[in-house]
């Protein structure tokens, strides 16, 4: 009898370990890649800063190992190495968003992906993260439908991109992209007929987290929409 009674506290326990898993490693992963970022950044303002410096020691003719080089010490110096990565996002952030930014970096990604194997790198990750930035937004999905595939009764979860009357056919047809989960970054485009397009009643959210999480997060059922519209209800 003790050794069935502690299989539930068993479960219960690996329950409870398992849910703080899985609530905790969002927010670890964000911030692990926001710790890389900055780390990153880090290095590069400090080699700036490291650089600038050995510059000045140069037109005045000091070697940076004499007593009287320059160096990035002095009062405030740790504050302005913490602030530096922050502040390197927002100059190239202020430069992106104008004209004279936009066209240099325009020039650099055009001198980048001409060469041979960096630039098939560079714009690969660009592409990856424009889809990060753009998934279930409005400007890219116009909605969400249903495609019968691989037999009657089953169905495939798209997001509708266009809507155009191909000339060739004479037909309104309907882009649909069909992503793969749980990588919603790669899939294929479906050109189909207007009537074979069934829309959903999904928001592009809640279909994009049905996706990504292979079915695990799904819209609320029937039954938790009654208990949520009757607990907002005022009690009588």
């Amino acid at each position: 009898m003790a050794g069935s009674s502690s299989h539930p506290r068993l479960r219960k326990t690996f329950s409870t370990l398992l849910a703080g898993v899985v609530s905790a490693l969002p927010v670890m992963v964000t911030v692990w890649l926001l710790v890389v970022l900055y780390r990153l950044l880090r290095g590069v303002g400090d080699t700036i800063i490291d650089g600038l410096f050995r510059f000045l020691n140069f037109l005045r003719g000091v070697k940076p190992a004499d007593p009287e080089a320059w160096a990035f010490e002095f009062p405030g110096a740790n504050l302005i190495q913490a602030l530096l990565p922050v502040l390197i996002v927002f100059g190239v952030g202020f430069a992106v968003t104008n004209r004279p930014g936009r066209r240099a970096l325009a020039w650099v990604e055009r001198r980048i992906d001409a060469l041979p194997i960096l630039g098939f790198v560079y714009s690969s990750i660009k592409q990856l993260v424009d889809a990060l930035k753009g998934l279930g937004g409005e400007k890219k999905f116009k909605g969400v439908a249903y495609i019968e595939y691989p037999s009657p009764g089953c169905r495939l979860l798209g997001f509708v991109t266009a809507n155009y009357f191909d000339e060739q056919r004479g037909k309104d047809v309907t882009a649909v992209f069909m992503p793969t989960s749980p990588n919603p970054l790669t899939g294929f485009v479906l050109i189909i007929d207007d009537e074979k397009v069934t829309n959903c009643d999904m928001t592009l959210e809640e279909a994009s987290k049905l996706i990504i999480s292979a079915g695990l997060v799904s819209p609320m059922t029937r039954g938790d929409i009654e208990r949520v519209t009757e607990a907002k209800s005022p009690s009588e």
